[in-house]
């Protein structure tokens, strides 16, 4: 069991060392990506399209930010908090919702993006009065 403890410790840290330079490769090329629109004619001025993409980079490198959260939780206590996860959940569902092209999809698929966006943000809400709840009742 112990070998199975250490290449389990052994691939987190990896993940964890990738997602890390991940993320600091998504900030780069949203800077860079930032830069250039801004520098490029008509100067200062940002076209929806090029914000529109900036925004998606922005949203990956904040659930990259999420994941390595996660990551150091489980590293530190052996398991996943499940606040966390929907955190991370929440924020990658918007990501998807903010960059996607909503002109030719169904209702239903709207609905159940809406549906599923609510279900996790109730389910978050639920974890934050409960600890609300317990820190107020010591």
């Amino acid at each position: 069991m112990k070998l199975v403890e250490r290449v389990e410790w052994l691939i987190v840290w990896t993940m964890l060392l990738l997602l890390l330079f991940s993320v600091l490769l998504s900030t780069i090329s949203l800077g860079w990506t930032l830069v250039q629109t801004i520098l490029a004619p008509p100067f200062l001025l940002i076209e929806p399209a090029a914000l529109y993409h900036s925004f998606g980079l922005f949203l990956i490198s904040l659930i990259g930010l999420e994941l390595i959260k996660l990551l150091k939780v489980y590293l530190a206590h052996g398991g996943f908090n499940i606040q966390v996860v929907i955190e991370v959940a929440i924020i990658a569902l918007c990501n998807k919702v903010v960059t996607l092209d909503v002109k030719g999809l169904p209702a239903e698929t709207l609905l159940g993006l809406a549906s599923l966006l609510l279900a996790l943000s109730a389910l978050y809400f639920v974890f934050i009065k409960q600890q609300h709840s317990a820190i107020n009742s010591k």
